[in-house]
């Protein structure tokens, strides 16, 4: 297997990238893709309240997760997968990369548990590699929507974030980028923390250098690095992947 990257695609950043960053980020990693593997797993929760709002239809949370009834996970699969995914394939084949869209259902590639107190949201508890992997064999550059099923076969709507550290770890990357909104972790001067190593977490979170919802995505970060993955990123999207700027969290 060559040096992977899994990439996690924010849905919270397209419209900035569309307007900043989004050909540069999509030409990169159609570049990325013809030196190593790289796997793109996304979401789209702009695109998603979007279209709930046409339909007339509330967006609700719950823990900071969308609550995801039977009406609801239909839209969120008709835009993640009928919409987003395909936007973004489309685009990074024009950009010469050999771009497979799919979801985490689409051959079992995901099995969750349901999560019941959201409504339809998964939880990943198995990775099947056999597609993905078949996939990258073959130089292709899987691209991922949020989608998965349980072990029944009933779908699930699944964050992005878990599901892409899922896919890191099962398959040993050597880097998993977030890329997010902002430019990386901020000291309490509001300038980015280059690098966090694991012993150092505990401390920023305890003198509130780290708060509110970057808590929950260090810590994933963190679990990440100890289940393998060499080097996790929250990084600037606007920046691109090739010169990536932002946080690196490593052992």
């Amino acid at each position: 297997m060559r040096f992977l990257t899994v990439i996690k695609f924010g849905g919270s950043l397209a419209s900035n990238i569309q307007v900043q960053g989004r050909n540069r980020f999509l030409k990169e990693a159609a570049e990325l893709s013809r030196m190593q593997n790289v796997i793109l797993v996304h979401g789209g929760g702009p695109e998603i309240n979007a279209l709930l709002e046409k339909f007339s239809m509330e967006s609700r949370f719950v823990d900071g997760l969308r609550f995801t009834d039977a009406d609801t996970l239909d839209v969120v699969e008709m835009v993640l997968s009928g919409k987003v995914n395909r936007v973004l394939t489309t685009e990074l084949i024009k950009n010469g990369a050999n771009a497979v869209g799919i979801s985490g259902k689409d051959g079992k590639s995901v099995i969750c548990k349901q999560l019941k107190k959201f409504g339809f949201v998964g939880e990943p508890i198995r990775i099947d590699k056999k597609l993905i992997d078949i996939l990258m064999r073959h130089r292709f550059l899987p691209v991922i929507a949020s989608i998965a099923a349980d072990a029944e076969g009933n779908v699930m709507n699944v964050n992005a974030d878990t599901l892409a550290a899922s896919i890191a770890v099962t398959f040993k990357a050597k880097r998993l980028i977030f890329l997010t909104d902002v430019a990386g972790v901020l000291d309490r001067d509001k300038n980015i923390i280059k690098e966090i190593r694991m012993k150092e977490i505990k401390a920023l979170i305890k003198d509130q250098t780290i708060v509110g919802g970057m808590i929950p995505k260090i810590k994933g970060c963190a679990d990440s690095v100890e289940k393998g993955v060499e080097e996790v990123w929250i990084a600037d999207g606007v920046c691109g992947i090739q010169d990536v700027k932002g946080t690196v969290i490593k052992i």
